[in-house]
């Protein structure tokens, strides 16, 4: 009997121990994180030659770009998705060797990460016929659509990639965990810049506009989305801030553009949860402050040409599309390491309630302004000084032209500011100068006394 009763408690505490541990798994596997590797801006240039990573100054050469793979690589061996937000090629680096250039990037990304899912986008730079030119359809398309297709449908996660890639540079892909998809729009026809020339007989934004939202419209009840862009909506806060001293409020996008893609990102029905985007060559964020609030990541670049090190994320990613911990490693000093992650700004998760809470904390303490600048540039040269905090602050909720100037009002926009006071010196030099102008030429024009 003894023995009988030893071994019913056995199998009790065997059952519920399997019980104990099928729950806690169970409860736990939502809760589970990938690394996911987030690239953008690389700016690849085969022509600059040297053996050692390309430096501040200059676009992406052969050895930063295999540094680069060999530390995503060592990182994150085996990622279930690699993101690369736009503008693969170099500055000015367009013509009959684009698509090759684009085609042979396809072939080292497969390489350093064979069972990766790709989710890419074209950025300003990516065109063989002009910078902002985004063409429709066309060879250049079909060629980059081909070479990349492999690594975009890894899987069947995108089988209309090569068709609807090959148009516009759109498409849709499901990511994995279930119930998470990616919906990636070309923006460049959003853009301030934007030429249209490449498709002179054809509105693209407004093309891209409602590709986006019949996507979103389209996914089943539950799921998620997240939205992967090159050019950011909002202002260009480097523009603004460095080359215009603030005189003129340059946005990324054109108002009626970003109006209408910040209405689809808000509306709840398209459940967006995350915007993706490149471009500004720096590690940010902005927040849509509308009812949805949806976080933008603003993923920095590999391409060193404006100062930055060059960069690139990990994210953790759950099964349900959230994003915890986004950290960044940066190439500087001849060495790669790790500058920091969002966590050392006190942002666990990267949503808009702790990044909105990330906003106050930067607003009273110089300190952790200091280390975020330093995230920033990617531990490279500050571009964020004490001087100019607040335009870069702003520019991560303020996304008109008005609402901005409103912003950097409450820091003092008005004369009585060294900025101020330095302009107003400037404009009252102008001033004389013109005035002693219209005084020579009066008495030029004056007639003579006999």
């Amino acid at each position: 009997m003894r023995t009988l009763c030893a071994a019913g408690r056995l199998a009790s505490g065997l059952l519920l121990f399997f019980f104990a541990s099928f729950g806690a798994t169970g409860a736990a596997a939502p809760d589970i994180a990938h690394l996911w590797v987030a690239i953008s801006d690389v700016h690849y240039d085969p022509g600059i030659g040297g053996a050692k990573p390309a430096a501040y100054g200059s676009d992406t050469n052969d050895a930063l770009l295999n540094s680069l793979l060999v530390e995503a690589r060592r990182v994150d061996p085996d990622p279930p998705v690699v993101i690369i937000a736009g503008d693969f090629l170099a500055h000015h680096f367009h013509g009959e060797i684009a698509a090759p250039t684009l085609a042979g990037l396809a072939h080292r990304f497969d390489a350093a990460f064979p069972n990766a899912q790709f989710v890419i986008t074209l950025g300003n730079n990516d065109s063989a016929c002009g910078d902002y030119a985004a063409p429709i359809d066309g060879p250049f398309l079909a060629a980059v659509a081909r070479a990349w297709a492999p690594l975009v449908n890894r899987r069947g996660a995108a089988p209309a990639f090569a068709k609807t890639f090959a148009h516009d540079g759109s498409y849709v892909a499901t990511l994995p965990g279930g119930g998470l998809h990616a919906v990636v729009v070309n923006d460049i026809p959003f853009a301030l810049r934007y030429d249209g020339s490449c498709s002179a007989q054809i509105n693209a934004g407004a093309l891209a506009l409602g590709e986006m939202q019949r996507a979103l419209l389209s996914f089943p009840a539950g799921t998620r989305a997240w939205l992967l862009l090159h050019v950011p909506p909002g202002i260009d806060a480097y523009t603004t801030n460095q080359l215009t001293d603030r005189l003129a409020v340059v946005p990324f996008t054109r108002p009626r553009a970003r109006e209408a893609l910040e209405a689809i990102v808000e509306d709840p029905r398209n459940r967006v949860s995350v915007v993706i985007a490149g471009h500004t060559h720096k590690f940010g964020y902005r927040i849509l402050s509308g009812k949805a609030r949806v976080p933008i990541l603003l993923v920095p670049s590999v391409s060193p040409i404006f100062y930055n090190a060059p960069s690139f994320l990990t994210l953790a990613v759950n099964p349900t599309g959230a994003i915890g911990s986004v950290r960044e490693y940066s190439y500087d000093d001849g060495a790669w390491q790790s500058v920091g992650d969002l966590g050392s700004l006190g942002v666990q998760r990267f949503n808009a309630k702790q990044l909105l809470a990330l906003q106050g904390r930067l607003a009273a303490s110089s300190e952790l302004r200091a280390h975020f600048s330093r995230l920033y540039s990617g531990g490279g040269p500050p571009e964020i000084v004490e001087t100019n905090w607040r335009g870069y602050w702003c520019a991560a909720t303020e996304f008109s032209a008005t609402a901005y100037q409103l912003c950097q009002a409450q820091h003092g926009l008005g004369l009585l500011t060294p900025r101020g006071i330095r302009w107003l010196t400037i404009a009252c030099i102008c001033a004389a100068l013109a005035i002693a102008a219209m005084v020579v030429l009066a008495l030029r024009r004056r007639p003579l006394r006999r």
